[in-house]
């Protein structure tokens, strides 16, 4: 399997959107106007600037689906067209009223039932923080998870919220990722996941735990999480991602003067994300995983185990996935070699999608050597086209 090979990587981009990809990430390597551009989607949130139109024909084009479910299932429908598959996210970040919550929901459902139908195979991305209020799940998360907070009205309402997706979604045969978010909420998280999984997981994984391999405690989790639904008989859905939130984990850590959850450097995140995928594939009869990864060497050591580990059931068994704009070379080349690869795929309303878009430039921005190639593999496949 060549990973490089870009024809592949990019057959699924005009000359035109080729050449636009190539200069948003030219932008983002410039720390400047990644800073103005920030603080450009910043403005539309806190002053509702009129910059909707700059945004959504920049980096939410390149990021992200559209703004409706309809822009959305097309791009579904396109990638499959490559193997490709996709999960579906609603972007729908900040919000925290009832009525907000109660719709995400059903927007989410909506989008279950809908995929099931005319997309089968592609998953749905859930954020719970979709479902409530951030500052609401950060107080749940100081709660031991008993009597007192599962007999709180409140709290019965996220359950059945997040029970109706996770139900429409073993009806519909459609797997649910729910994501990982700031770790001051992520024991609860792990609680209501292990829960919905417990329920839905009996023949294969619905429901899938995300693992943000930067944290200390992650290895011990997934070796606990794998012990814990062998004795409840079940199967865990396993997505390892190295997570998106690292300087903020450590400027909160450093401002509450406690140690950081994170590690301290990029090897130990590495090591942490390459030994997870090890057990997780080394212990295929009892997981289902998804290794999302923008990481050339991880990807390869997810497949020097698949072989190690005689995994010949692999499709069904490990997912790769990377998000809509980025990696190409990886998700297309892993595709026409027989794996079962993904786009994240984000959609929705320019506005609501906005803290999405933040991270992003962020992530690609302080990620050198990653934005670096990307740019370089960019310049390339122009330059193939153009001397063919």
């Amino acid at each position: 399997m060549n990973i490089e090979d870009l024809k592949t990587a990019y057959t699924y981009k005009s000359n035109k959107e080729l050449k636009f990809t190539y200069f948003i990430f030219k932008v983002l390597q410039k720390p400047g106007l990644v800073k103005l551009l920030i603080s450009l989607t910043n403005g539309i949130l806190k002053y509702n600037l009129p910059l909707k139109f700059l945004i959504k024909k920049t980096i939410f084009n390149v990021f992200c689906a559209g703004e409706t479910t309809d822009d959305a299932f097309s791009k579904i429908k396109y990638l499959e067209k490559f193997n490709v598959r996709s999960v579906l996210d609603y972007v729908s970040e900040g919000e925290n009223n009832e009525d907000s919550f109660n719709k995400n929901s059903e927007i989410i459902v909506s989008n279950i039932i809908r995929l099931g139908k005319e997309c089968p195979g592609n998953y749905v991305s859930v954020k719970l923080s979709g479902l409530e209020n951030p500052k609401y799940l950060t107080h749940c998360n100081t709660i031991n998870f008993g009597d007192e907070l599962i007999s709180s009205p409140r709290f019965d309402r996220l359950i059945k919220r997040l029970d109706l997706i996770c139900a429409k979604a073993y009806e519909s045969k459609v797997i649910v990722f729910i994501d990982a978010e700031d770790r001051c909420m992520q024991d609860v998280f792990d609680r209501l996941t292990e829960t919905m999984m417990e329920k839905y997981n009996k023949e294969y994984a619905v429901v899938f735990n995300t693992l943000q391999m930067y944290l200390k405690d992650r290895l011990k989790y997934l070796h606990d999480i794998i012990e814990s639904a062998e004795r409840k008989n079940y199967i865990p859905g396993i997505k390892l991602v190295r997570g998106a939130y690292v300087e903020k984990e450590r400027e909160k850590a450093i401002k509450e003067r406690k140690d950081s959850p994170v590690f301290d450097t990029k090897k130990e995140t590495d090591d942490s994300f390459n030994q997870a995928v090890e057990i997780c594939l080394r212990e295929f009869k009892k997981v289902d995983s998804c290794i999302a990864t923008h990481n050339n060497d991880s990807t390869q050591h997810a497949i020097n185990c698949i072989n190690k580990y005689n995994i010949s059931n692999h499709y069904s068994k490990v997912r790769f996935s990377q998000l809509y704009g980025m990696s190409d070379h990886l998700t297309f080349n892993l595709s026409i070699n027989g794996y079962n690869s993904s786009k994240y795929l984000p959609y929705g309303e320019v506005k609501k999608a906005i803290p999405y878009l933040i991270r992003r430039s962020e992530e690609n921005s302080s990620i050198d050597g990653q934005i670096i190639d990307e740019v370089i593999r960019l310049k390339n496949e122009i330059e193939r086209r153009a001397n063919i």
